[in-house]
Parts: C-alpha cells; structure tokens; sequence
C-alpha cells in the first residue's frame, strides 16, 4: 500500500493549470493510485507546503518554522 500525502502542481496560468491537474489525476487512476476528493484543495493562490509559504510572487517561511528556528 502507497500513502501520498502531498501533490503540489504549479503552472504559469491557469489553462495550463487544468491541464497539468488532469494529466495527473488521470496518471494517478492509471497506475491504480486514488484520491479522495474530501482532501483535495484546487487553485490555492496563497499554500503553505514543507514549512514554507508559496504564492505567486514569492515564498517564505512560515512563522511555525521561523519560532523553531528562532528558539
């Protein structure tokens, strides 16, 4: 058994995003991976991914991961 716990896709627009996120799920159902669709988030601007915070414009560290560092 296979656990996934993040799929994260990028795309410059947003066309292109819908491409992207199709081809994905139909490679996942492919290969006999799933998703249940109660955990999935589509077309987030603003998502905070592996302790960081990634938008359009820029990322950064999340103040989660800035206190840890911090203390």
């Amino acid at each position: 058994m296979i656990y996934l716990d993040n799929i994260l896709i990028y795309s410059n627009n947003m066309s292109k995003h819908c491409w992207h996120v199709k081809k994905v799920l139909k490679y996942l159902y492919k290969t006999g991976l799933y998703t249940k669709v109660e955990k999935c988030k589509f077309h987030f601007k603003l998502v905070e991914y592996l302790g960081y915070i990634l938008s359009l414009s820029s990322f950064t560290m999340s103040d989660d991961k800035l206190k840890i560092i911090q203390d």
